[in-house]
């Protein structure tokens, strides 16, 4: 078994902001020059990323030329406190890892914790994609969402 990664942050929102944020403000904090299918291909950053705000709803990159790519299946919604996902970008959805992140209301704002998981689904790739993950949500995470919710709250 692979153990999950574990990242937290605390941003300076409220659980309910924080949630809309990461959710359906995505497009506004998600690295699409570095993190998208669309990235380093040679078709340019991807127009907009999504997600449609339901458990069943999908994860959505449009790509440069309006075409769009699912990149996950949203597994729980629950606003201000938990949103879930199973995650495939780029690859067959029985490959699916799972992401789950929970907005926890702390005096200093939102206690924003995610936790990626289930690499066994991708067989020998496993190793090496946790590996790349671990460090993929860093700049996700801290840089990306955390610095757009300073901006926010400022």
């Amino acid at each position: 078994m692979i153990d999950p990664i574990k990242k937290s942050v605390t941003v300076p929102l409220d659980s309910q902001s924080a949630f809309e944020l990461f959710t359906s403000g995505i497009d506004r904090w998600w690295p699409k020059e570095t993190h998208s299918l669309s990235s380093g291909d040679g078709r340019g950053d991807a127009a907009k990323v999504r997600v449609e705000p339901a458990e069943g709803g999908k994860v959505i990159e449009t790509l440069p030329d309006g075409s769009e790519a699912p990149w996950a299946t949203v597994t729980d919604w629950a606003p201000g406190e938990r949103f879930g996902m199973r995650w495939y970008v780029g690859r067959d959805e029985a490959e699916a890892t799972q992401v789950d992140v929970r907005f926890t209301q702390t005096e200093a704002g939102t206690r924003v914790a995610l936790s990626h998981s289930g690499f066994e689904a991708l067989g020998d790739a496993a190793v090496a994609q946790h590996k790349g993950y671990t460090s993929g949500w860093d700049p996700v995470l801290f840089d990306c969402f955390a610095g757009c919710c300073e901006a926010v709250a400022a």
